[in-house]
């Protein structure tokens, strides 16, 4: 009797290159739904595993499982366009979306190895390592390839490569979507979101020019910013401990360089050749560990129902225990008789947090983020939300805190600071976002309780919220630190008063550095220098190491630096650093980063008035304090300032109805001008979708609703239409304009139109640079 299915357990290269190959997604499968979240999970795991295997050296991943039931009829006009094409066709049952994430994965590793390369040889004259390590990051490139791509031998085969995986699709397209295509054009035939990409990046498309939906596009950015960011903060410990697993035997690491670098010639580099040789070791570790020590246990079932009754088998709900709650007894354990009166209500504030959750999946979830945050602020260790990693952490951490075998002042600030970070989840990063229009938010009132006042309580919750919606996680770190600060000082009104100023003002610096680094550059989020601040050997903010270093002035401090260190910022000069970055944010895109477009649209409006000088129509001058308070929570939240305008639209009108406002040169064929800063403003949805095209039509939309108690059918509206060749007012506007409040912000704008100035490149030149100024010297202040 034939057994009726095989098991083995297989590196991710020993899966992806069996030669002939090809994985087919049926239609009965869910779509692809990996999301940033998933992306980062698996390149921190992989990033987090390769360094720990310097300490632990036959580190590895285990990444699930995956059930085929291969195809036993290759369907020609469904499966692929050619007979024989591939030698075999495996159905994917359970594993898609890892196999095709993984895929993904393996192709912004190359592209990251084929932008590497040529910069490694331009600097071989340095050293002859640069040349050798350009030749064996090239040589990875075949195995690489074999991860999202499978070689057809058939003649006539164009491109020799297609994708590894395509999914069932509309089966009543014609050809049938996707399949395998001997030599057809790959947009016929290749039509799903991963499908296309995979295709048209074996095709020589480069990533970033690839047409994705925004799912695809998500994991591909967070795979592209991490590597990046790991490549360029290589440094020379990593290098030393890379080059030393390198010789370990039976290690993860053990001869991924064939050809090792004599270490002398290195250390006689200049640092930024340095870092450029740095790098690529690193790419050459990811290569290896991706390859040889990322494993999947794959089930090959011969009947199709077998494959589904072991997939509902292994997916069958339980309720895994968390690491903590494997930890809790090693704590019970370490205080003995001392546990209840000591630390148990430290473990009571955690235990209640993860509690919160009502399923053990979300459970999980929160414990990996509480213990992997608490690793990086207690001790500035990095660490996956791999339960063994957590596991490890904790109890090396608790043992490395006892005396004798007892516990002493650091075993309790240990927990403590695990409890404190889970309170800072509980009510910082786990709510979701406020309603809109909302005029009460729980942050704010959960930080007056704290001691903040009122006005504290909202800028700080401020700050918070355009961090969190600008997606920027490692903020909360630092702020979890001084949040903590304000928890432990609750018993002293005097160090209460004192640490709440402390949390107000490093929220505004984070939020001030966030800005001016995302703003001046269109790069990577500054996670790196995160990290440096809890990591950095020569002073740091941890509670185990640096306690002593938990001031505003020295995060301010690090801060500036590290604008410094991105050449976007001076450290000790401020108006030079205001020359820096303007020039270079006055020519950068705001517009795709949304979050960071918004706030600094509000800052830079924040107690403004038009400013009335000749030749500076259009705008800001400082205004009386608190006369347009653009800068709390509530307006954070409204509808009214929710949508980033573009006053020169962002695709050319398709016909001019006013060609003496009409600039052509806006449109150079990208976004270039009109994604500036000085080409946006803020408006309702609302608004925004009623507008019409036309710089004289808006104009009358920001009069309206610049103009308390006049209307477009009163007689200084008919006169202002009239001035602009308007020949008929929006019936909307008026029904907008009643339920709309002074829009200050747009006062300048309305100024400018009323004017008879136009609005061209020159402008948008002008104020993006007017704005990135006024911008730059709010922030700054928050820095310094």
């Amino acid at each position: 009797m034939a057994q009726p299915f095989k098991h083995d357990a297989a590196s991710l290269l020993d899966f992806f290159s069996q030669s002939g190959r090809g994985f087919y997604i049926p239609y009965y499968q869910r779509n692809y739904s990996w999301d940033e979240e998933n992306a980062t999970k698996l390149i921190e795991d992989i990033f987090s595993s390769i360094k720990r295997t310097l300490t632990k050296p036959e580190n590895s991943i285990f990444l699930g499982t995956v059930i085929l039931h291969d195809e036993k009829n290759v369907q020609t006009g469904v499966h692929a366009d050619t007979p024989n094409l591939l030698t075999k066709v495996a159905n994917v049952v359970d594993g898609q979306q890892r196999i095709t994430s993984i895929a993904m994965l393996a192709c912004v590793i190359a592209e990251q190895i084929s932008q590497t390369v040529p910069k490694l040889n331009a600097l071989a004259g340095s050293a002859a390592e640069f040349n050798t390590l350009a030749t064996e990051l090239t040589d990875e490139l075949p195995n690489i390839r074999k991860f999202f791509s499978v070689e057809i031998t058939k003649t006539g085969a164009q491109p020799a490569l297609k994708p590894k995986i395509i999914r069932a699709g509309d089966v009543s397209a014609n050809p049938v979507s996707d399949q395998w295509t001997l030599s057809g054009p790959i947009d016929n035939f290749y039509r799903s979101n991963t499908s296309s990409f995979l295709s048209k990046f074996i095709a020589g498309i480069s990533i970033d020019a690839i047409p994705t939906d925004e799912r695809v596009g998500s994991v591909l950015r967070a795979f592209q910013e991490k590597i990046s960011e790991e490549v360029q903060a290589a440094d020379v410990a990593l290098a030393i401990g890379l080059l030393s697993a390198n010789g370990v035997v039976d290690g993860s690491l053990f001869s991924f360089m064939a050809y090792p670098p004599t270490w002398p010639n290195i250390g006689a580099l200049d640092p930024d050749e340095q870092s450029v040789y740095y790098g690529g070791m690193l790419l050459l570790a990811v290569c290896a560990f991706l390859k040889n020590s990322c494993h999947l246990v794959v089930i090959e079932c011969l009947d199709l129902g077998l494959a589904f009754d072991m997939f509902q088998s292994l997916n069958a709900t339980g309720t895994p225990l968390t690491a903590f709650e494997v930890f809790k007894p090693q704590v019970v354990k370490a205080w003995g008789v001392g546990y209840s009166t000591a630390i148990k209500p430290q473990v009571d504030r955690i235990e209640r947090v993860f509690e919160t959750e009502s399923n053990s999946s979300d459970k999980e979830e929160l414990t990996d983020k509480v213990i992997v945050s608490s690793a990086l602020v207690f001790n500035g260790m990095e660490r996956s939300r791999r339960f063994s990693e957590e596991r490890d952490w904790l109890t090396d951490t608790l043992e490395g805190s006892l005396t004798a075998g007892a516990p002493t002042q650091k075993s309790i600030d240990f927990v403590t600071t695990i409890a404190d970070q889970a309170e800072y989840f509980l009510t910082f990063v786990k709510p979701r976002r406020s309603p809109k229009n909302s005029n009460k938010f729980g942050l704010c009132e959960r930080l007056m309780l704290l001691g903040l006042s009122q006005q504290q309580a909202d800028r700080a919750g401020l700050c918070v919220f355009y961090l969190k919606d600008a997606g920027h996680q490692f903020a909360h770190a630092v702020l979890s630190v001084f949040y903590s600060k304000l928890l432990r000082s609750q018993s002293s009104a005097a160090n209460q008063v004192t640490a709440a100023a402390d949390f107000v003002a490093v929220c505004e610096a984070t939020a001030a550095f966030f800005t001016l680094y995302m703003g001046a550059q269109q790069a990577r989020f500054p996670d790196s220098d995160y990290r440096a601040l809890f990591q950095a050997t020569t002073g740091n903010i941890s509670f185990a190491n640096g306690a002593a270093n938990q001031s505003v002035s020295f995060v301010k401090a690090a801060f500036r630096q590290a604008l410094e260190n991105q050449k976007i910022y001076n450290a000790s000069n401020a108006v030079l650093a205001r020359q820096i970055w303007a020039d270079l944010a006055k020519e950068n895109a705001w517009y795709s980063r949304k979050a960071v477009c918004r706030f600094a649209l509000l800052i830079a409006a924040n107690d403004a008035a038009p400013d009335l000088t000749a030749g500076k129509e259009g705008f800001f001058t400082d205004g009386m304090a608190n006369s347009a308070d653009l800068l709390n929570c509530r307006v954070w939240h409204m509808t009214s300032y929710e949508v980033i305008e573009h006053v020169a639209t962002r695709d050319q009108p398709s016909t001019i109805k006013f060609p003496a406002h009409f600039d052509g040169t806006i449109y150079p064929g990208n976004y270039s001008i009109v994604d500036k800063l000085g080409n946006l403003t803020l408006l309702s949805t609302a608004v925004n979708s009623s507008i019409y095209s036309e710089w004289p039509d808006k104009v009358f939309y920001y009069w309206n609703l610049t103009m308390p108690g006049s209307t477009a059918a009163g007689p200084s509206g008919t006169a202002l239409a009239a001035t602009l060749g308007i020949g008929s007012v929006p019936p909307s506007l008026s029904t907008l304009v009643a339920a709309s409040s002074y829009q200050s912000h747009l006062a300048p704008l309305a100024f400018r139109g009323q004017g008879g100035q136009r609005w061209d490149e020159a402008f948008i030149a002008q104020r993006s640079e007017h704005l990135c100024q006024r911008v730059f010297d709010r922030l700054d202040a928050w820095l310094r």
